[in-house]
């Protein structure tokens, strides 16, 4: 097994932080579902690495006063993410080899780069440099992903628990 793709990772963080203010659950146990979710299809991510960037996430948008706006900027930066590989280079969503959500050989990603690449997604959009999530557009119903996105719409309990078993 080898590493989750870097994009992949940093939709985890926003995920966690945007389901923090959208549901009732601990923001530890949102953390350990991706955590250990994305350690059941790639090689293993810590809680840590998860959550840390989540709380820092948050702390910045609530810097910005984003209030209102915050799941919208979350939701916004997971559509980036997942559609761009930057402001100008859209992501290949059909590879030629190998699937969209295939393993990295390398670990490309990490916990403060994904909180300065969400820092600099605001920022730029701020100035309409980088596209935005079209209306209505939600993850959870995104059929561009298959595993991921199980993970993404599977349930935890407040310990962090899957419920129904898990998400595969």
């Amino acid at each position: 097994m080898s590493y989750a793709p870097d994009w992949i990772f940093d939709i985890s963080i926003v995920r966690t932080a945007s389901e923090y203010l959208s549901l009732t659950q601990p923001m530890d146990s949102l953390a350990k579902k991706y955590a250990v979710g994305l350690s059941e299809i790639y090689r293993e991510v810590y809680f840590e690495e998860i959550l840390e960037p989540a709380e820092d996430i948050l702390r910045f948008l609530s810097e910005v006063k984003a209030q209102h706006m915050a799941v919208e900027l979350l939701k916004d930066f997971s559509y980036f993410r997942m559609y761009y590989v930057n402001p100008r280079k859209p992501r290949k969503l059909k590879p030629l080899f190998g699937s969209l959500e295939a393993p990295e050989k390398k670990k490309e990603y990490s916990s403060d780069k994904a909180v300065k690449s969400f820092k600099a997604y605001v920022f730029a959009l701020r100035s309409k440099t980088v596209p935005q999530s079209p209306t209505g557009w939600a993850l959870d119903n995104d059929d561009t992903l298959n595993r991921f996105k199980d993970l993404v719409n599977s349930k935890v309990g407040v310990t962090g628990q899957f419920l129904d078993g898990g998400f595969l």
